[in-house]
């Protein structure tokens, strides 16, 4: 009996020690592995180790093609992101942050801060491979550069729009070709909505490392130093204020604030005004409105900008005929309970007088248990056309229909492309 005690008091103590010794089992991290283009010409694939504060991040592209005369395997991008609360810090390849101006770029470095995603009219395919610099053009340049003007940023490199396709809930999409010759639709808006935050600077977006150049086209291909920095704060009386800066070695350097504010029920008001100093010439500057309405019958949504010939930031450093005026308008109006009208508008004045003006209307309406859409394109200078495209689209099974077809958010809706003169899709 005293043995049993005995040998009692020495084996739980033993036990309690084991069960401490014994290391608590983490869950794993998560591998994914993502083909978002596979076919025998070109072939692109994401790979992703997760876990819950951190993210590594590799993609490439790879050619099967035995008469591919290109490399058949090009690193994309790849990257190291450590995630602390609402802020993140990236090591490796990123795109730059832009507020309501500047440029958006790729390069490798660093990048710090709340904010790391780009503004949404901005074109962040990682798939389209481009000459030069990689500079990340917006929706609006696309539109203009459709018009085959020489010399716009996309043209110098290698990039090119055909038209815009209907893209169900998206409103339109963008068929770009790249430098490649490969062809991908992108979904994005027209105009970006304007970002308003709370009280206090914690949105912001810090960045430096070397540019990208020849992106896609090569592995391994970085330029100049780059540096860009946003930050965008909440004041009082429901001011949003913003400043934000680049600058690209031996080129360009820019400056400038922005600040918005929701006035009531009326709309969201913004201004921007910002300041370059480019190495080999002066400084210019330029200046940006906007306004933007939402409610239950219908949107509206605007943009101006206005800046003089000397102002360059990092996207228009190449240019040779820079931009004068440009505007863009949005209107989307529910007409009855399962119809709705968008139309949109932009135009686009250089320095040389080049003037540039296109524009788009769409309406859906319901239809049994689907919803026909119509659009329609047209460019209003000499040498382009019209394009015109009618869809259905109807739920099978035992999906319930919408009670009404989807207003496209305004900054959904993008302008229509001709291809041709005279043309009719």
């Amino acid at each position: 009996m005293i043995s049993t005690i005995r040998t009692i008091f020495i084996l739980v103590p033993a036990l309690a020690l084991t069960a401490c010794a014994v290391p608590q089992v983490s869950e794993p991290e998560t591998v994914a592995v993502r083909a978002t283009s596979l076919n025998p010409a070109y072939s692109s694939v994401n790979a992703q180790v997760l876990s819950d504060a951190a993210k590594v991040d590799y993609s490439f592209a790879a050619s099967l093609d035995p008469q591919a005369t290109a490399n058949t395997l090009t690193r994309l991008q790849s990257s190291y992101t450590q995630q602390n609360g609402d802020e993140s810090l990236r090591v490796g390849d990123t795109v730059s942050s832009v507020g309501m101006w500047g440029t958006s770029v790729r390069y490798g470095g660093m990048q710090y801060g709340t904010r790391s995603d780009t503004r949404d009219d901005v074109i962040d395919s990682n798939k389209l491979a481009s000459s030069g610099m990689a500079v990340l053009p917006t929706v609006a340049d696309a539109l203009f550069a459709s018009a085959d003007e020489a010399g716009t940023s996309l043209s110098q490199q290698n990039l090119s729009v055909n038209r815009s396709l209907p893209s169900g809930e998206q409103g339109w999409n963008l068929a770009v070709q790249d430098a490649l010759g490969n062809s991908e639709s992108v979904a994005a808006p027209m105009i970006a909505r304007t970002r308003l935050v709370e009280r206090g600077c914690s949105d912001f977006s810090v960045g430096f490392g070397k540019v990208r150049e020849d992106y896609a086209l090569t592995s391994n291909s970085y330029g100049p130093m780059f540096a860009n920095t946003t930050v965008t704060c909440g004041a009082p009386l429901g001011f949003t204020v913003e400043a934000h800066g680049e600058y690209l070695a031996d080129e360009v350097g820019a400056l400038g604030f922005g600040v918005a504010r929701r006035i009531g029920s009326i709309g969201t008001a913004s201004v921007a005004f910002a300041q370059s100093n480019v190495v080999n010439g002066g400084s210019g500057w330029m200046s940006k409105v906007g306004f933007e309405h939402t409610n239950s019958m219908f949107n509206l949504m605007f943009r101006s900008r206005i800046q003089s010939r000397e102002f360059r930031d990092i996207g228009s450093m190449a240019l040779t005929d820079p931009i004068m005026q440009r505007d863009l308008a949005s209107v989307g109006v529910n007409v009855t309970e399962r119809s709705s009208l968008s139309v949109a508008y932009a135009t686009q004045t250089t320095w040389a007088r080049e003037r540039t003006n296109l524009i788009a209307v769409k309406q859906s309406m319901g239809v049994g248990r689907g919803t026909m859409s119509m659009s329609a394109g047209h460019s209003l200078e000499d040498n382009f056309g019209s394009s015109v495209f009618i869809s259905y689209k109807r739920p099978f099974g035992g999906i319930k229909p919408l009670a009404r077809p989807m207003l496209d958010d305004l900054e959904e809706l993008d302008l229509q492309l001709p291809q041709g003169s005279g043309d009719i899709d």
